[in-house]
This record gives structure tokens, sequence and C-alpha cells, in this order.
């Protein structure tokens, strides 16, 4: 495993969950083998001392307060450079060096108050969909045009936190904690809009468009809470599905079918149940940032059952074409469907 340390820089090994791990809750087996690997003088010994002695002054930052002797010598000094040209210069050149160590102390603060509040996020755009791994091992999936971002410091954070735009699903990985300790390391809160949703391990499918919030639960059990208020909004089961608006739950909807439905983009399907035309264009629409015109608007209302292929562009066009017996007409970013 001390093979992959061999290529770290200074900010690989604070990403890293093990030696992190390590400095937090040292053991006799995982120092040794630090030490062995330290030991052997690989390439990147610096970066490694750097990072353990970033580490180390972070976990232990403490306020340092100036005694009564310092303050009273300070004056001191201060006295006696007013009252000598001479020791002015010594002094100065004194002051200088200190302030070069202050300087350098000041930048490596600040270097590690970036890493601290700096996010990585990741997004797609028009037509894409993608998978990636969190820090923890949790997957997420993300619809067109929808994005998720995280701490870079993940791993100095008891909560796990992260921020979605757009569609997501996410399979968050269970840290055996106790859901009942508010506290506790390992709990997962994803945040959508002025909703906050708490799991510690469970799949769940996120989506927030047009002001409107739809949760949907796949394995597990989930809380929802509004981020601007103190209690629990409502607690959901596996199959469970709701939809948040303008501060409350304007919807809920039976378990089991409507769940399944709400993932089948994963798929790069659409399973439509008593689905409008309207309600297809809007979607299209949050997929790939084109407007869809009707010119019989009586035909917005017309309901869809099946399958609807999300493979491309052109295969959502098609379908809706056929559905309507329209003839597809563009211009510029506007698509048009003209009855035949």
């Amino acid at each position: 495993m001390m093979g992959k340390y061999c290529d770290y820089t200074i900010f690989d090994f604070l990403d890293d969950p093990d030696f992190m791990s390590h400095l937090k809750n040292p053991d006799l087996d995982s120092a040794l083998t630090l030490r062995d690997w330290r030991a052997s003088n690989p390439p990147n010994a610096e970066a490694y001392d750097n990072a353990r002695l970033v580490a180390e002054r972070l976990l232990s930052v403490a306020r340092i307060i100036p005694s009564d002797q310092f303050t009273d010598a300070l004056y001191a000094d201060i006295d006696t450079a007013i009252a000598s040209r001479a020791e002015t210069r010594k002094r100065i050149r004194r002051y200088a060096r200190i302030g070069s160590a202050a300087a350098a102390f000041v930048g490596f603060f600040l270097g590690i108050l970036w890493y601290v509040q700096a996010t990585v996020t990741i997004s797609t755009g028009n037509g894409e969909i993608r998978s990636a791994t969190l820090p923890d091992s949790s997957i997420i999936h993300l619809n067109a045009n929808s994005s998720v971002t995280y701490r870079r410091a993940w791993q100095w954070f008891d909560r796990r936190e992260v921020y979605t735009t757009g569609e997501v699903m996410l399979n968050v990985k269970h840290l055996n904690v106790d859901p009942s300790k508010k506290a506790a390391s390992g709990l997962f809160t994803a945040y959508s809009g002025d909703l906050a949703i708490d799991v510690l391990g469970t799949t769940f499918n996120i989506k927030n468009r047009d002001n409107s919030i739809t949760v949907s639960l796949l394995v597990g059990k989930i809380k929802l809470r509004d981020r601007n208020a103190p209690t629990d909004i409502r607690t959901l089961v596996a199959g469970d599905e709701v939809q948040y608006q303008l501060g409350r739950l304007s919807q809920v909807l039976p378990v089991g079918e409507p769940v399944r439905q709400s993932t089948s983009w994963t798929s790069r399907n659409m399973v439509a149940v008593n689905l409008s035309v309207a309600e297809m264009i809007q979607e299209f629409r949050h997929l790939y940032g084109q407007e869809i015109v009707v010119r019989d608007t009586a035909l917005l209302n017309k309901r869809i059952d099946g399958r609807v292929s999300l493979s491309s562009r052109e295969s959502i066009l098609y379908s809706l074409a056929n559905i309507l017996e329209a003839r597809i007409e563009t211009k510029g970013d506007t698509i048009i469907l003209n009855s035949k």
C-alpha cells in the first residue's frame, strides 16, 4: 500500500484518508509502517514532511495569548529604539528578519486557509450523463446540466456534505455510525436549494428543476429538512417520493413505481406514465438547453405512456414528431413542430 505514496504531492497526502486517519488516531502498526517508508528516503520525502507538518499544526491549532512579560519587553524595545539611532538600525534589521519569518508564516497560513475553503465541482453539459466517485467511495450519477460540489478538504470534516444542482442520483456509502447522534462522524448531507437531506447509507435521486425539488428514495431511510428551519420536514422510507416547493411539501407520491421511473434516466430512458407533451418538452429543455415550440398548443395536453429513449437529442425529437404526427423545423436554437 505504501507504494502509492511515492508519487504523492503535499496536497495528495492531505487528501489521503489513510494518511489523515493515522495522524488523527495513530496506532503502532501504521506508525511503524510510515516510519519505515520515510526511512527509505523516497523521492518525495519533502512533500511528506511538509504535509505532516501542515496536518499536525492544523489539528493542534490553539489561540496564542502573549504574556505580560512579552508585552513589557516589547514596549521597552520601542523606548530604547527611540532613544538611540544606532540601536534603531540594529532593531530594524532584526525586525526585518522577524518580518520575513512572519510573511512566510502568513503565506503558509493562507495556503492552509485556501485548502480548507476550496471546493471541487463535478458538472455535466447539454445531453451529458456522468458518473463519479466521491472521496468516501460514495457513487454519484449526474443527469444533463447538473452539478455536485464538495469541499476539497473532505477528510478533515466529520460531516460529509455535497451541494447539488439539476438532477443527481447518489449511492451513499454507509460508515456504520449512530444516526441519533447529531454530530456523529460519518453523517452525509446533500443540499439542493433550500432543502437538506440527511442520510447515513442509502440510494436516492434529487431533481431540482424550475424551483421544484423532487426527492425519490430507492434504498434506506432519509430525513428532509429546510436549511432555514430547525425541525425535520419528513422522514422517507424506501419507495417514497416527494416534491418540495416554496418551503413545503407540495406532493407526496405513492410508494413503488414512481421511484423506479424517476431514475430511468441513468440508463438513458424516460418511463412515461400519463406524461403530457408539455412535460416532455420541458424535460428536453433541461437536458439539451433548447426550446421546442408546438404550433397547435392543444397538442401540449396530449398524454404519453411508454418508454422514450434519451440516448440522443434526435431520438427525443423523433419520438415527439411521431406522437404528434408533426414535421420538425429548426430556426436558430428553437425547434418548431408543425402538424402535417
